[in-house]
Parts: structure tokens; C-alpha cells; sequence
């Protein structure tokens, strides 16, 4: 592919998530999300702490991934159900930087982990949602993610957990009180907040 090539299919992609972000706005930020103001949650975070490396459980088709992976220069993703994983293996078979697993995210996270040396994004959206989805021993890995993450011995990573609006509301997830406190034993300088759907857990400051 060249340059000028991928360069307009960038930017076009930009144009569509600008469109989609004021689609979105103008309806008065309903609850939940388009996936492309999701997609620019996860980028100003990554431009805002200056992170190369992402993480992501739960691929499914992988869009997240090929909506953000220009902006990383080493994305590791994580798909429990193995035909999902194949697809996402095949579909970015030509990206480098791009790794896919598979396997059971609380499981595997801390492997990932391990080869961390710099802070990463972590996009934590692993869960059970029917038909088509896989399930391991309960609807989300969220606690063991989190648990993971804050566990890491290196400093300054951004945890952002999407589908906020199920915790509490769902099989096997905490309360969004209880995900809080779960987070402020464990490190409690860190900053918690919930915004547009989704959970932000990150350092107060960039850097």
C-alpha cells in the first residue's frame, strides 16, 4: 500500500469519527457510545501520556485494534473465543506490531505484563455478551485484569474499561463503588473517574 494511499484512508477515517463524535453530541451524548467516539477516547489518552504500547482484551472483529493501531507501536490483543482469535490473526497478518492471543484474559494478561517495560493503555473490554462471544468461568475477567495491572511493577499505566454501564448491572461485575474501592486499596494516588461510558484509571499526572 502506499503512503498516499493509507495517508487518505487515515484521514478519512478521522473525518468519519469527527462526523460520528458530532452525530453523538448533537443527540445529546446519550448513554452509550458510538464506537468511533470510543476509538478517540482511547487515542487523546494515548496522546495525552505519551503511550506507544496498547492492550486490549477482548478483540472480537478486531476494529478497535485497526482503528487505533497506527497510533501504537506495539499492540498485544487478547481473544478467548479461538475462531475470533484465527480471524483477527489472518486480518492483521500484515502488521508487525500487532499480536494477537488467545486465551482467557485474566490469565493472560500478566504474560503480557512481563514484557512490559514502559507504561501501556490498557483497553479492557473482555466479556461474555452472548451468541457468537466465548465464555470462561464468569461473564468478565475485569477483577483479575485490574488486579494484573495495578500489581505491574512499572508506573504509570492507563487503565480505560469499557461498557461502564453493565457494572453492577450484570453477571460477575462489581458495582462501579466497588471497582473504585477495589482500585484506591491498591494504589491509591491513582485517579477513577467515569465519563462517556467508560471507567478511566490513570496517574493525575501525564509523564
Amino acid at each position: 500500500m502506499s503512503g498516499r494511499w493509507l495517508t487518505w484512508l487515515v484521514s478519512r477515517g478521522e473525518r468519519r469519527r469527527r462526523r460520528k463524535l458530532r452525530e453523538w453530541e448533537a443527540a445529546g451524548r446519550p448513554e452509550t457510545p458510538p464506537s468511533s467516539v470510543k476509538h478517540a477516547i482511547i487515542l487523546e489518552y494515548a496522546r495525552r501520556f505519551g503511550l506507544a504500547t496498547f492492550v486490549e482484551t477482548g478483540t472480537y472483529h478486531g476494529g478497535t485494534v485497526e482503528a487505533v493501531q497506527g497510533a501504537f507501536r506495539r499492540i498485544y490483543t487478547i481473544e478467548l473465543d479461538p475462531q475470533l482469535a484465527a480471524r483477527a490473526r489472518q486480518r492483521f497478518a500484515g502488521h508487525a506490531h500487532v499480536t494477537v492471543l488467545q486465551g482467557d484474559s485474566g490469565k493472560v494478561l500478566p504474560s503480557v505484563l512481563a514484557r512490559l517495560t514502559e507504561p501501556a493503555l490498557f483497553w479492557l473490554d473482555a466479556h461474555y455478551s452472548g451468541p457468537g462471544t466465548a465464555r470462561a468461568s464468569r461473564d468478565t475477567p475485569i477483577v483479575d485484569e485490574i488486579s494484573a495491572i495495578l500489581a505491574h511493577p512499572v508506573p504509570g499505566h492507563v487503565a480505560l474499561i469499557d461498557d461502564a454501564r453493565g457494572f453492577g448491572a450484570l453477571p460477575d461485575y462489581p458495582t462501579l463503588a466497588a471497582l473504585e474501592d477495589f482500585v484506591r486499596e491498591r494504589a491509591a494516588g491513582l485517579v477513577y473517574e467515569v465519563s462517556d461510558d467508560v471507567i478511566r484509571i490513570h496517574p493525575r499526572k501525564a509523564g
